[in-house]
């Protein structure tokens, strides 16, 4: 009799040949048992392949290999392996991150032991030093009993698992010609699930290249536009305006300073005005936002002011 799965992990693969074997390796020493990893390439035109092809021969009742024919983009990578999933929770690793050992069977055992849709961890950011993510700690709730949840959870899809059938239920997929696509799949999950719960361990490794701030930083930038727009009309009817309003202010005034990594000056130049104009559109008293004044002092001084960010940003 075949095990039943009880995690599907998805590993969307392009160009990773350097760090791939180690975020496979970490997957197929798991603890859990009953758990299929499977990789999808996006057309990679370095070694990954091989690599996909090695350890599927080696690990077949394991990892489950496919091949985009063309690049497809994150997007529908991840949605492709979103349709193999066979599991009863999903997750997502990149690949060329990696996972401790215990990290599916713990989340599973505290899934099942509080009938969780979504489970979330703290996660590790791994350059030359190793520095740990610590989002806040939150008890067992939902959206509608605790709407902080929104400014409380992070927003991508990798320290996490998901209930399937929640996925499937909703229609729950990944933006497929947007940028930051994670955002709008964790933002419509956690809308929609009935119990969120929160490990307070780190069991995944996020790799961070060196040059990785100023490659991920261009005009798609723009696209944060979009994905907010979709998450405001989401939740327009579950929560209170004020939260809606802290979490676009937080997310475009995040992208805002990351325009100091901008290597577009027109772009840098462009995207911080419209940023606040977006703001102001949304409301004209942004600043006055109650949940948004508890951030940091500091980093609202350089918010609320469009002289000093564009100073932090370094614009011409």
């Amino acid at each position: 009799m075949i095990p039943l799965i009880k995690v599907s992990v998805i590993v969307p693969v392009y160009n990773k040949e350097k760090e791939l074997e180690k975020c496979l390796d970490s997957l197929v020493q798991q603890t859990l048992e009953e758990i299929e990893i499977i990789v999808v390439d996006d057309a990679s035109t370095d070694g990954s392949r091989k690599i996909i092809e090695q350890y599927q021969k080696k690990y077949p009742t394991k990892i489950k290999a496919y091949f985009n024919e063309v690049n497809q983009q994150i997007g529908k990578t991840r949605n492709r392996g979103l349709k193999e999933a066979t599991g009863k929770y999903v997750g997502f690793v990149d690949g060329d991150d990696f996972v401790k050992p215990e990290m599916y069977q713990a989340y599973f055992e505290f899934a099942e032991q509080n009938n969780l849709d979504i489970v979330t961890g703290f996660y590790d950011k791994v350059s030359k030093t190793t520095t740990r993510f610590e989002n806040p700690v939150f008890p067992i709730s939902n959206i509608k009993e605790r709407p902080n949840l929104l400014l409380e959870i992070d927003y991508g899809p990798c320290n996490k698992i998901f209930k399937r059938s929640l996925i499937e239920e909703h229609q729950i997929c990944f933006e497929e010609n947007l940028k930051y696509e994670d955002m709008p799949f964790v933002a419509k999950a956690l809308c929609y699930a009935q119990k969120v719960g929160h490990i307070e361990e780190s069991y995944y490794g996020y790799y961070i290249h060196e040059e990785s701030e100023t490659t991920t930083i261009d005009s798609h930038v723009y696209d944060m536009f979009q994905i907010m727009d979709q998450v405001q009309k989401l939740y327009e009817q579950v929560v209170d305006k004020e939260y809606i309003e802290a979490l676009t202010i937080r997310q475009i005034t995040r992208y805002m300073l990351q325009q100091k990594y901008q290597i577009d000056q027109n772009v840098k130049k462009q995207f911080i005005a419209d940023g606040y104009q977006y703001l102001k559109k949304m409301n004209p008293n942004w600043r006055k936002n109650s949940l948004y004044k508890k951030e940091n002092f500091v980093k609202r001084l350089v918010k609320n002011h469009a002289r000093l960010l564009k100073l932090y940003c370094r614009t011409n």
